[in-house]
């Protein structure tokens, strides 16, 4: 199960640097006087959750495909 862990931290950098390109964009919207933006948080929840499930796929079809292979 090693290998859900490097992909689990492999998914919580990626999300962190996803939530710093999203942040930037927020204070640099707020900074214009023009603009009038709004930003749903759902959208990095739902990329953290797209990340997670695709993390759990793999770490499972990792784990289980030599038994596969066996049978």
């Amino acid at each position: 199960m090693e290998i859900f862990y490097i992909l689990l931290i492999a998914l919580f950098v990626l999300t962190a640097i996803f939530y710093i390109i999203f942040f930037s964009f927020i204070f640099y919207w707020h900074l214009k006087k023009t603009s009038f933006v709004v930003v749903p948080m759902i959208f990095t929840f739902e990329f953290f959750l797209i990340g997670f499930l695709i993390v759990c796929i793999a770490a499972l079809a990792i784990q289980y495909i030599p038994y596969l292979f066996k049978l």
